[in-house]
């Protein structure tokens, strides 16, 4: 069996309509999750791209794999599943642009044999593309270790002009290039696992299928285009973490706006693609997951991108699997996306989806979500309230956050964009998650929570 996993960088699953939001316009995905098993209370295990893929590509949590904020790298024993379908002679290769995949962080794609990045095939580099990657603080080190005006110069500006470059919408190069693999590889009768991180609504938003601007042909556009480099680049730098800032309303829109339609122009993108790849028959064969590996902040508790969180609008993703034997279903269980690492393990190495989260009988004897945030530490004069790591579980319609201020306990169906905290214990919560399953997957949850807790002085 095939296996492709398709991660939408940054997209939420509170924008789609199809979980309850006004959202953009997607129809082909209201038509995927009518045609596979459509989670829609899946989790991420963190808020931004490193650890939340590192805990699919393991099956741990983030507190277990170490790949975060901290370490900026896997270095543990575990295999990913990478490695393990590699050692059982399938081709494995990632494509993608984004920085994170491309091998300079150790250990994120240990186990794949290639990995290829396909940039934007447009003409003249954007010059608002390369403010964009100076405002990112991992760039600015990279300048700093390396070094401009000196004899590493010339590799710092190639850096600089790949980085920014790798702004520009080219997922639809991607998910051809990858296409045209899957044909191949079936020709030559050689199994793949293709991961593709599609970077295309990801910061900044591109609004266009070939720009990171909006055409200057309306006064619309040209109001955006003016306004957006005075936003972006301040959120780039973290600076929403501190106590004096402040982003205008009109601000928030545009970047909402912006986000939703790249959302738009994905749905199409993935169209084609599954079109294409249904047409020639490779998904008769093939494990296809569509998913996100971290939702988008637009305002929602002062937050903006995808940092210092593990509320809703960071963790709750999108989640659409095709398995040729399994029938079309809408499963409304709490899932982590750390368990396709389970999934993709049995279906490619056991030809199994038993114990999966395909699995009625696995998802009712786990029915807790965990996730975690290790903080960013190198932002300037960051709240004190960023400035910790934070812990969170979710089992029905309730969640708990553990921070050192105290327990946030939610009741997600009456206050689903967590506002309002109820005044419950980690025990009320124990004790509601075992009421419909007294099991030791809960026990480990309760003792994990625990430990977070009794390290938060709660």
């Amino acid at each position: 069996m095939n296996v492709v996993l398709l991660v939408v960088d940054s997209l939420r699953a509170c924008s789609l309509r199809g979980h309850g939001g006004p959202g953009p316009r997607t129809p082909f995905l209201d038509r995927l999750a009518a045609e596979t098993v459509h989670f829609r209370r899946a989790y991420a295990t963190e808020c931004w791209t490193l650890p939340t893929h590192c805990s699919m590509f393991t099956g741990l949590l983030p507190s277990a794999h170490g790949a975060h904020f901290r370490t900026m790298g896997y270095h543990g024993e575990s295999p990913t599943i990478a490695e393990l379908l590699a050692a059982a002679g399938y081709h494995t290769e990632v494509v993608t642009r984004n920085f994170v995949f491309d091998g300079t962080l150790p250990g994120i794609t240990r186990g794949f044999g290639r990995r290829t990045q396909l940039l934007s095939d447009a003409g003249a580099l954007n010059p608002f593309a390369l403010l964009l990657a100076l405002a990112k603080p991992r760039f600015r080190r990279h300048l700093r270790q390396t070094g401009f005006f000196h004899p590493l110069q010339r590799q710092s500006r190639q850096f600089l002009a790949t980085f920014a470059r790798a702004m520009m919408p080219a997922d639809a190069r991607s998910l051809a290039y990858m296409l045209e693999r899957m044909v191949e590889l079936r020709r030559r009768g050689a199994p793949y696992f293709f991961f593709c991180n599609l970077y295309d609504v990801h910061a900044p938003y591109p609004p266009t299928p070939t720009s990171i601007l909006r055409s200057f042909r309306t006064a619309g556009g040209c109001m955006e285009n003016l306004m957006f480099p005075l936003v972006m680049p301040v959120l780039g730098t973290h600076r929403y973490l501190r106590a004096d800032f402040h982003l205008s309303d009109r601000g928030r829109r545009i970047l909402l706006g912006r986000y939703h339609r790249a959302i738009e122009l994905m749905d199409a993108k993935l169209e084609e693609f599954h079109a294409a790849a249904g047409g020639a028959g490779l998904l008769d064969d093939t494990l296809l997951i569509v998913t996100s590996d971290h939702g988008e902040a637009f305002g929602e508790h002062q937050l903006y991108l995808h940092d210092a969180s593990v509320y809703d609008t960071h963790l709750h993703v999108p989640l659409w699997i095709r398995y040729p034997d399994q029938a079309p279903a809408v499963v409304d269980d709490v899932v982590s996306t750390r368990d396709l690492f389970g999934l993709i393990r049995a279906v490619a190495l056991e030809g199994r989806v038993a114990g999966t989260i395909l699995d009625a009988r696995y998802r009712l004897a786990h029915p807790v979500a965990l996730a975690e945030h290790f903080h960013y530490p190198h932002a300037d004069r960051m709240m004190p309230r960023y400035r910790q790591n934070i812990a969170a579980a979710i089992a029905g319609s309730h969640k708990i956050i553990i921070r050192r201020e105290g327990m946030e306990h939610y009741d997600l169906e009456r206050d689903p964009d967590e506002v309002a905290p109820i005044n419950a214990p980690l025990a009320e919560f124990a004790a509601f998650c075992r009421n419909g399953a007294a099991n030791g997957a809960v026990a480990e949850a309760m003792r994990h929570l625990g430990s977070w807790a009794a390290r938060a002085g709660n």
